[in-house]
């Protein structure tokens, strides 16, 4: 039973790290943003002042390339960076207002897709599958 859970989150990280995706999802939102920088944006949103590297191991990608993407999105007006208080060889990076105002473009595009995708779905079955997926989360990190 392990393996074939297993399989179906691979199936599902899978599914959601397609660029196509992203790409779709910035078209729908009508934000202008590369791939690689969206990827990173979302990641900065989801852990506000965060360093590129905790950013670099959480999407799995190499230092200098989640830096390059800072770089470009901090160029745009999207991102701020500023040494970490307690090492101030560490760069920590927060989105702007503007950054904010992007964000909230595509986490309402992203809210409208689940909402298309899990149309048919009952509100128990949505409210079931948020639980185990919660539950799932904290089961798997306490193996860190």
């Amino acid at each position: 039973m392990e393996h074939e859970i297993f399989r179906a989150l691979i199936d599902l990280v899978s599914l959601l790290n397609r660029p196509d995706r992203d790409l779709k999802m910035i078209a729908k939102a009508g934000v202008n943003l590369e791939a690689a920088a969206f990827r990173v944006l979302v990641g900065i949103a989801h852990l506000p002042s965060t360093s590129v590297g905790e950013l670099a191991a959480m999407m799995g990608k190499s230092y200098s390339s989640v830096s390059r993407q800072i770089d470009k999105l901090e160029n745009a007006g999207l991102v701020r960076t500023y040494p970490s208080s307690s090492d101030s060889r560490i760069r920590v990076s927060e989105l702007t207002k503007h950054g904010e105002e992007i964000i909230a473009k595509i986490n309402h595009t992203r809210e409208r897709m689940m909402q298309e995708a899990l149309a048919d779905w009952t509100r128990e079955d949505k409210e079931s599958l948020l639980f185990q997926l919660r539950h799932l989360y904290q089961t798997m990190k306490r193996l860190d």
